[in-house]
C-alpha cells in the first residue's frame, strides 16, 4: 500500500514525467498522485488529493510557487523547490531552511532530497519555516531572518541580532545581541556561504563574525571585540582581509567610521 502522496508540478510536462519514473522507480511508498502545470491547477490539485510533499517549480504558468503556497494555507505538505535558474528567491529559501532542487535534474539530488523530507514528515516547526520564507521575500537585506535547527527546536532568528558564529565539530553555535547562545546540528561552513553576501566574515576556523557588530580591533593580539564584550580571534593569513572588510564598509558609509577602533 502507498503511504507517501507526492503532486508534482511544472510548466513543462517532461519534467513532471521524469520525477514520476525516478520516484515510483526508487520509493515504493510513494504515489504520484496529481501533475499541474499552472498555479490555479496546481492549488485545485493540492485541495482534491491532500499530498503530503508538494514538488513546486518556481515558476509556473500564471505566476510562481510562492503564490501557491499562500493560497493553501490551511494545508498541511511540505514543500520541495525546483529552479533552472540561480536567482534570488533561492536564497530566501536557503534562509527558511526549505528543500530545492537544481534543473536539469540530478537523479541522485531528488532522491536525497526527496529521502530528507520523508524524514522531516513528522517533523514539528514547518509553519515557522513558510513564516520565515514569506518574511524574506518582501524585506530586504538584515531585515531577513534565518532558520537554525537544534536537535530538538526550530528557531527563526534575525541575520541583524547574529553576533558570531562558533564552529563546533560538525555543529555551530550562534551567539546573539539580546538572546542566550543557540547550537545548530549544521556544521559553521553550511551558513557561512549563505551569510558572506551580509557583512559575515570567517576571521579564523572557529569563528565567523558579523562585520556590523565590530566594536574594535587589535594588531597586536590579532583578535576581534564585538559588541556584546566577546574577544574572537583572528588567522593571521585572514587578518587582512578582515581589515579590508571593514574599510569596504567605511567606504560606502563614513559615518560608521567612528563605530569602529582599531589598535596598532
Amino acid at each position: 500500500m502507498k503511504e507517501i502522496k507526492v503532486l508534482i508540478a511544472d510548466d513543462d510536462y517532461r519534467v513532471c514525467d521524469a520525477i514520476e519514473k525516478i520516484l515510483t522507480q526508487n520509493f515504493s511508498a510513494i504515489e504520484i498522485v496529481a501533475s499541474s502545470d499552472s498555479v490555479d491547477n496546481t492549488v485545485d490539485s493540492l485541495y482534491r488529493v491532500h499530498p503530503q510533499i508538494a514538488i513546486l517549480d518556481i515558476h509556473l504558468i500564471g505566476g510562481t510557487a510562492m503564490e501557491v503556497i499562500k493560497r493553501t494555507p490551511d494545508l498541511d505538505y511540505k514543500v520541495i523547490f525546483m529552479s533552472a535558474y540561480q536567482e534570488y528567491a533561492l536564497e530566501d529559501i536557503r534562509f527558511a531552511s526549505i528543500d530545492f532542487i537544481y534543473k536539469p535534474l540530478d537523479i541522485n539530488e531528488l532522491i536525497v532530497t526527496v529521502d530528507q523530507v520523508i524524514v522531516e514528515l513528522i517533523e514539528q516547526g514547518y509553519e515557522k519555516k513558510i513564516q520565515t520564507l514569506f518574511n524574506n521575500s518582501s524585506n530586504p537585506g538584515s531585515h531577513k531572518q534565518i532558520i537554525l535547527k537544534s536537535s530538538d527546536s526550530i528557531t527563526s532568528v534575525s541575520i541583524s541580532d547574529i553576533i558570531c558564529g562558533e564552529s563546533l565539530y560538525g555543529k555551530s553555535r550562534f551567539h546573539f545581541a539580546k538572546n542566550k547562545p543557540l547550537e545548530t546540528n549544521k556544521p559553521l561552513r553550511r551558513y557561512e556561504s549563505m551569510l558572506q553576501s551580509y557583512q559575515f566574515y570567517r576571521c579564523h576556523t572557529q569563528f565567523m563574525i558579523n562585520l556590523n557588530h565590530v566594536h574594535k580591533i587589535d594588531y597586536l593580539s590579532q583578535t576581534v571585540l564585538m559588541s556584546n564584550g566577546m574577544s574572537i580571534p583572528a588567522d593571521t593569513r585572514r587578518f587582512d582581509g578582515l581589515k579590508q572588510k571593514l574599510q569596504d564598509i567605511i567606504a560606502k558609509d563614513l559615518s560608521l567610521a567612528t563605530s569602529y577602533r582599531i589598535s596598532k
